[in-house]
């Protein structure tokens, strides 16, 4: 799978799939290349909250690590080291979907504050 078209129907395809089966997955290869391009996804889609903070997030499959700084005026989201103890850690697949398509109800198990998931709908509410 390569490309914006290919992500892009991996994700559609989700969106149909998750209907029928509650606990489908985007696929790795997806989750990979998305997950490598978020601060792009983010730059455009970024809902200010009025919030000031930074929390640092890792994935796994793949590990990534992020930051992502919030403003009263714009959110930022940057790769790079996360702390040692992350906010929260949560497969790659459910971070990409935090971005307009992970509800409470199709949320995987988060080590650390899931509260900051359940905060971070409101600033990445999608496309």
């Amino acid at each position: 799978m390569s490309g914006v078209g290919s992500t892009k129907h991996a994700f559609h395809t989700w969106d149909v799939e998750v209907a029928r089966h509650p606990a489908a997955t985007i696929p790795a290869e997806a989750t990979a290349v998305v997950v490598d391009n978020l601060g792009l996804v983010a730059r455009f889609t970024a809902q200010p909250t009025g919030d000031t903070t930074t929390i640092t997030v890792r994935t796994t499959d793949p590990a990534r690590d992020f930051t992502i700084e919030l403003t009263p005026e714009g959110t930022t989201l940057a790769s790079g080291s996360a702390a040692s103890t992350p906010d929260p850690e949560l497969p790659a697949e459910a971070f990409v979907r935090l971005f307009g398509r992970l509800d409470p109800d199709h949320t995987p198990a988060v080590k650390g504050d899931d509260a900051i998931v359940e905060a971070r709908r409101r600033t990445f509410p999608g496309p």
